[in-house]
């Protein structure tokens, strides 16, 4: 059989690459060796960061969950605060006096001043007229006559004298507590009694004179509420 022969030459050349290739490995090894530890002690750092930053984070909504219920608690707190007082609140409108609001308030139906004889002519409460219309009939509703030193009329009145302040259709329309009376002192008109008619007109008279036979009277109606 023939004998192969090697070339000393190629040999030498696939020694040096070989040497080349060796070299290349070991300084990539010595190179990871060196970054090895750097990339490890990196990691561990981040990942030491990333630890205390979830922790923090953690830590954080924690505290909003805590922020979040006293807050919680202290709307309560309020509501109940804020309910306490509307009750109260109510209680108190309860317990004013009922009113008209202003904007409801008429004006005068009649202002006058008219002078009545004893035993002389009547005049109508309801009239518009600027002398009451003296001389109404004293059988219908609403009339007033002076005689014997008291007014009177003949189908009655509903009457009510005001603990304090002057007669206005704001008190005496929201008023209670009015009597029925066909007569009425003349010295009891001081301005603080509400009459109440029967068409459910209010009127307000208080006497500016007062003699044996004849009494002078200034007069304010209204128009009953709608």
């Amino acid at each position: 059989m023939p004998q192969t022969t090697l070339n000393p030459l190629r040999v030498e050349r696939g020694n040096l690459r070989l040497s080349r290739h060796s070299s290349v490995l070991g300084v990539i090894a010595n190179s990871l060796a060196v970054v090895a530890p750097i990339v490890s002690i990196a990691l561990g750092v981040w990942v030491t960061n990333l630890n205390s930053d979830v922790a923090h984070l953690n830590a954080t909504i924690n505290g909003l969950h805590q922020d979040v219920a006293s807050s919680e608690a202290l709307l309560t707190d309020r509501e109940e605060i804020i309910e306490s007082l509307r009750a109260e609140n109510r209680e108190l409108l309860a317990a004013l006096p009922p009113s008209i609001p202003p904007e409801q308030v008429p004006d005068a139906r009649n202002i006058g001043t008219v002078t009545l004889a004893a035993g002389g002519d009547s005049i109508d409460l309801n009239s518009t007229l600027a002398n009451f219309g003296n001389g109404a009939d004293r059988i219908q509703k609403d009339t007033l006559q002076f005689g014997n030193g008291v007014l009177t009329s003949l189908w009655g009145i509903d009457v009510l004298q005001l603990p304090e302040g002057e007669a206005s259709y704001e008190s005496c329309a929201v008023a209670t507590g009015y009597a029925p009376a066909k007569s009425i002192e003349p010295h009891r008109l001081d301005g603080r009694v509400c009459i109440r008619l029967k068409s459910g007109n209010y009127a307000r008279i208080t006497v500016d004179k007062l003699e044996d036979e004849r009494v002078e009277l200034t007069l304010t109606t209204w128009d009953a509420p709608l």
